[in-house]
């Protein structure tokens, strides 16, 4: 009988926690079969790098084909406070999920080290007024025990396009890919006038890759440099007319968030709505 190999994926491959400051958050998601764990802690912080080089030794998961479940942790893993990974881990089902993989979990893996976890409060603020999100972003990004759950940059614009780069081999490096559509559209624009993400990819019948990026900017930036983009969606505002845009703050509640962007524009002679 032929021995089968089992491939596991180290889920924190790849970091030297010896350089640089890194903490890892975790924030509580409904669940409808809620983890004791959930309970003791609504969201936490791990900023000890001993506790961080555990983790990455442990967490070793196989590919797992049954994502079926609810999460009930949403783990940001920051270096400085850059986001780097996002997983969604589920402790009853045991898995978690990285972009469009999953593995297998322990949820031991996660609750041996919860006596290092430290509680950290996390709000949720809506804005209504797209000239509400540039200052408060601004703010935060001056407070430094503020987190955010999602990339701030894209809020420092007005808002987004969607470009297009379609029919690329299956075995292209993405990362490479990623790096080189970066470097050809902030050319395209002046210094710091833009920001570039992955949104998504998909393969087709042929076997070729398809994949899309978010560009951030402000409308006339656009209109001058960004029409020449490969675009597949025009130029569009965070928040629609009647829509609202939440922003997930980890760290910070609502009193602190107010008082945090009243002193940028006192500071910085703004004026601005202060959002709902």
């Amino acid at each position: 009988m032929h021995s089968v190999a089992l491939f596991l994926y180290t889920l924190l491959g790849g970091i030297n926690f010896e350089e640089g400051e890194w903490t890892l958050v975790g924030v509580s998601v409904p669940n409808y079969a809620p983890h004791p764990l959930q309970q003791r802690f609504s969201a936490f912080l791990v900023q000890d790098k001993n506790i961080l080089k555990q983790m990455q030794t442990l967490w070793e998961g196989s590919s797992f084909y049954e994502d079926y479940c609810d999460y009930h942790y949403v783990l940001k893993l920051y270096e400085g406070r850059r986001l780097r990974k996002t997983f969604k881990v589920n402790l009853r089902c045991g898995y978690i999920t990285e972009g469009v993989f999953s593995y297998t979990f322990s949820s031991e893996w996660l609750e041996r080290f919860s006596a290092a976890f430290r509680p950290v409060m996390w709000s949720r603020v809506w804005f209504q007024r797209n000239e509400s999100l540039k200052p408060a972003v601004s703010a935060l990004l001056e407070a430094p025990e503020v987190f955010f759950y999602e990339e701030p940059e894209p809020y420092l614009f007005g808002g987004r396009c969607i470009i297009a780069v379609d029919s690329v081999h299956w075995r292209v490096d993405r990362d490479s890919l990623y790096r080189q559509v970066c470097y050809q559209v902030i050319q395209a624009f002046p210094p710091q006038r833009v920001f570039v993400r992955p949104y998504f990819f998909f393969l087709d019948d042929r076997s070729l890759l398809h994949f899309r990026f978010e560009v951030f900017c402000d409308r006339e930036d656009f209109e001058r440099y960004g029409r020449k983009l490969p675009l597949t969606v025009g130029w569009q505002p965070h928040i629609q007319p009647g829509e609202a845009k939440r922003l997930i703050l980890v760290g910070v509640n609502r009193e602190k968030f107010f008082a945090y962007v009243r002193a940028w524009q006192k500071r910085h002679g703004a004026t601005s709505e202060i959002p709902d």
